[in-house]
């Protein structure tokens, strides 16, 4: 091999090198001066249709510009914003109201965890609720609580003799009257709708629901079917209709619509198109599903209602005798029906009036402990407790249920007559 010939392909490979080094280091530079025009070419390649020019960002933004929707920061519970007030009533020592306050705290923070795990609704730093336990005397309101926005946040108002007399589930009746707090703060649409709207709902999402439309129905004069009423027209009846109404949409459509109205609610939807959204129904559509819905369910939960009433009426005719099996019959062939409470009361009472103590002690205590919101006469069982030992020779345990009976606080006379057994007891 010629070593002149070689030396020449070293320079010439040697030149190649350099000028390819050159192209490498002027592509560089480019790139460099122009890396935020080019920046695209790093990204995916664009979908079909879609086309591959860079998208240019302003460099300061234009405040008269539509902004993309940014998604809802996830919510946090906290119980920063609940408080309780100091109960101030005249009555405030008597044991049962006393042992019930006590517990009040408690069971407004248990609320809490019910309502979360059973609808995924709680309290945030943003909620501000105040719990203010009163007597009954001085509520304004007939309902089991009341809840008014002020002072940037919720009052929730409890008459307190109720919970001690155990008219229903404290814990369920604070659950629904967070829902309401909750809700009247964080959807305006909310807060706008009509009562039946929502009281109805703060009912069925705190499962109170079921007890307070019981009591309606066991308190009430008017034939049952009387009860369900036009929406528009549900007046002193707007929260049972309204409980009625969530249960009839929530048998149609399931639990999601009712989970998905509230919901609608909540992102701006006046409460009757969000309404519509959730049940694809208009409103009149959605009246007549809850008024035939809640008929049949009447119905069926009244059935046995006659056969309660003749058995009661024996009483008021003073056939005690004759009532007993009939009363007792009624509570071990039907323990849960609506009315069973109730049967169970006036069973008891019979057995009293016939001067049977131990049995009428006996089954007046077992309502009172294990069953006091099937009945709507808590007090008149206290009392006649109260009675029964008394007259069986237990004077002093006598004195603790004339103490609970006279909270009752929609029958004076009755917390006359308690007061004066107590006066006897002591």
């Amino acid at each position: 091999m010629n070593p002149q010939n070689g030396s020449r392909k070293w320079r010439y490979a040697a030149e190649l090198l350099g000028a390819l080094l050159l192209v490498l280091a002027a592509a560089g530079a480019v790139l460099f001066w122009q890396r935020g025009e080019l920046k695209w070419l790093l990204a995916p390649a664009p979908e079909p249709g879609k086309s591959r020019r860079p998208v240019r960002t302003a460099p300061t933004p234009n405040p008269s510009a539509a902004q993309a929707p940014q998604e809802a920061a996830p919510r946090t519970l906290s119980l920063d914003g609940l408080r309780v007030e100091r109960y101030a009533g005249e009555q405030a020592q008597n044991p049962a109201l006393h042992k019930s306050l006590q517990s009040l705290e408690a069971d407004f923070l248990d609320s809490v965890k019910d309502l979360k795990d059973g609808c995924g609704l709680y309290p945030t730093a943003a909620d501000k609720v105040v719990l203010v336990p009163r007597p009954k005397s001085e509520c304004l309101f007939p309902e089991a609580f009341q809840v008014t926005l002020q002072d940037g946040g919720a009052r929730l108002e409890v008459p307190v003799e109720p919970l001690a007399l155990g008219w229903w589930d404290t814990r369920q009746l604070l659950a629904a009257g967070l829902a309401a707090s909750i809700l009247l703060q964080e959807a305006r649409p909310y807060a706008q709708a009509p009562s039946w709207v929502r009281y109805g709902l703060a009912l069925e999402l705190s499962g109170l629901g079921k007890t307070y439309a019981q009591r309606v129905l066991l308190e009430s004069d008017k034939p049952p079917l009387q009860l369900v009423r036009p929406l528009s027209e549900a007046g002193d009846f707007a929260w049972p209709d309204g409980y009625w109404a969530v249960r009839a949409l929530s048998a149609r459509k399931g639990n999601e619509a009712v989970l998905a109205w509230i919901e609608g609610m909540r992102s701006g939807k006046a409460w009757d198109e969000a309404l519509l959204a959730a049940s694809l129904e208009s409103l009149d559509v959605f009246d007549e599903q809850y008024r035939a819905w809640s008929t049949a369910h009447l119905k069926e939960l009244t059935a046995n209602r006659q056969v309660y009433l003749d058995a009661v009426n024996l009483l008021r005719e003073q056939k005690e005798q004759q009532a007993v099996p009939l009363l007792d019959a009624f509570v071990a062939g039907y323990p849960l029906d609506l009315y069973a409470g109730n049967a169970r009361y006036f069973l008891n009472y019979a057995r009293f009036r016939l001067g049977e103590y131990e049995p009428a002690i006996d089954g007046f205590t077992d309502l009172v402990n294990n069953a006091s919101a099937t009945t709507d006469f808590q007090g008149k069982a206290h009392y006649f407790l109260g009675r029964a030992y008394q007259l069986a020779g237990y004077s002093p345990v006598a004195a603790g249920e004339f103490r609970t009976a006279s909270l009752e606080p929609e029958n004076s006379l009755l917390v006359k007559l308690a007061q004066q057994r107590l006066k006897e007891t002591q």
